[in-house]
């Protein structure tokens, strides 16, 4: 993982949540690197566990999740073992864990009891839809307590930012002015992948234009865009092609 001004910004806010044994929101759209950065920084710590949340609103689910994680045998022993230790919960996809409007939002209220008894800092990491439904009337006033408990929030905007692009250009090939807003536009294309799809177009330009054993550039990327997007790889019947 390429160190961005984004990346940065999601490992401050991790940095604060274990040193303060904090709770903290990181919240973006999908396709922003969230996912990525978060494990590319619990992947350097010793006692940071990344958690990908079950699809499951279960008190004992989720608990089950922690405890494997962690590597604890039972849940007392999960707590014991947070409680005598400086660790950090990340705990991505959280969405997963809102109930219907009709339910209760247990598993998040067990998260926020277990940051209570044992000071583990916890990192939700969600899209927008998280804090939407978990304020949602009725399931906010449940919530509230939860909610409460998020003493640095990281809202990553929509847009990736040119700075950002120039970032991401960075390991792959030289940035120019014509790069950046190729980039820019490429990122920004809505509903499109985000900087995930940038990322990706730049790692699958630079694989083909190394076996190729040919400079990347401009021309080349916009040529593996072209591609990247779609083509035709398998050969069209007749009969479909006249009934286009």
């Amino acid at each position: 993982m390429y160190p961005t001004i984004l990346t940065a910004a999601i490992n401050e806010t991790l940095d604060y949540a274990i040193n303060r044994q904090a709770c903290v929101l990181i919240q973006g759209r999908t396709g922003r690197g969230k996912t990525v950065a978060v494990t590319a920084w619990a992947a350097r710590k010793r006692d940071a566990y990344y958690i990908d949340c079950p699809v499951s609103t279960s008190t004992e689910t989720i608990a089950s999740a922690v405890a494997s994680t962690v590597g604890t045998p039972s849940n007392a022993a999960l707590e014991a073992f947070l409680s005598s230790h400086r660790c950090i919960l990340i705990l991505d996809e959280c969405a997963r864990l809102i109930p219907s409007r009709a339910g209760r939002a247990r598993a998040l209220e067990y998260l926020r009891r277990l940051h209570d008894r044992t000071g583990v800092a916890l990192a939700f990491v969600a899209t927008d839809y998280f804090m939407r439904e978990c304020s949602h009337t009725g399931l906010g006033d449940y919530l509230e307590q939860f909610i409460g408990r998020f003493r640095d929030k990281l809202i990553i905007p929509d847009f990736i930012s040119r700075e950002e692009c120039t970032d991401i250009l960075k390991p792959y090939i030289t940035p120019t002015d014509e790069l950046v807003d190729f980039a820019y536009k490429t990122a920004n294309d809505r509903g499109r992948g985000g900087a995930r799809r940038l990322w990706w177009l730049l790692q699958d330009a630079s694989a083909a234009a190394s076996r190729a054993r040919i400079t990347m550039d401009l021309k080349f990327l916009r040529a593996a865009l072209a591609d990247y997007e779609g083509r035709d790889r398998l050969p069209v019947s007749p009969t479909s092609t006249a009934s286009k």
